[in-house]
């Protein structure tokens, strides 16, 4: 696993317990594309994290501090300008299909990075009707909410968001409650996306299967059923 040095070029807070982090590498550019992910290098130890852009020598992270992750906290103390070591080699299973048919995205937690970069490549390429989906605990934990609101003012994007433990003005419970209607609207000829919470992505993908759609259209890390199963 090679890693290489780059600096960070922007620190933004997204929510009260995650950050938005530019990196920009000094000589060379990354390879890979949306959806896929990276990883640190820290004294802390090394992580992967999925990318939510990722734009020739910038690579673009969302990393949320959970209080037990060294790496998190390390990159916490971090500034703009100070440089960290980053793999500049993208691996992982979750990328764009094409943008031939619709696209479904179904997101929960930092689950929604990856998804983002999925989003923007799908309208971006020409995609003429996406739905996304995303959950949370708190309306304080809906990221990127007034960016993906913007999406969907400007692109044929619709968002359909929720909350599992908050009374709030839109969707109340589990996100994957969602599908059968966006399953009914958008049929069974689209690709659907999963990433998040492994317990959500699992009940999403039984959910699709009972809808039935089919395995082959549902793209996902896959890694959330070994996780489940433990």
């Amino acid at each position: 696993m090679g890693f290489s040095e780059a600096q960070i070029r922007s620190i933004t807070q997204i929510s009260p317990d995650c950050t938005q982090y530019v990196l920009r590498l000094d000589s060379e550019t990354f390879d890979g594309q949306a959806g896929q992910h990276t990883a640190l290098r820290t004294p802390a130890g090394v992580k992967p994290y999925s990318t939510l852009v990722v734009d020739g020598d910038r690579i673009v992270l969302m990393i949320r501090a959970y209080g037990t992750d060294g790496v998190a906290d390390y990159m916490a103390d971090q500034a703009v300008g100070d440089r960290v070591q980053v793999k500049t080699d993208l691996t992982g299973n979750l990328t764009l299909q094409g943008t031939v048919r619709p696209a479904v995205f179904v997101g929960t937690g930092t689950g929604i990075t990856p998804l983002l970069g999925l989003l923007h490549a799908y309208v971006t390429g020409g995609g003429r009707k996406a739905v996304f989906m995303f959950g949370e605990k708190t309306q304080d934990q809906l990221l990127y909410k007034a960016m993906l609101e913007q999406y969907e003012l400007v692109h044929p994007v619709d968002l359909r968001l929720s909350l599992s433990r908050e009374d709030w003005h839109g969707h109340t419970g589990y996100v994957q409650e969602q599908l059968p209607a966006v399953v009914s609207d958008i049929g069974l000829n689209a690709d659907y996306y999963l990433c998040g919470v492994p317990a959500a992505v699992v009940a999403g993908k039984n959910e699709l299967d009972r809808l039935g759609v089919s395995s082959d259209d549902v793209h996902t890390e896959g890694w959330e059923d070994a996780r489940v199963a433990v």
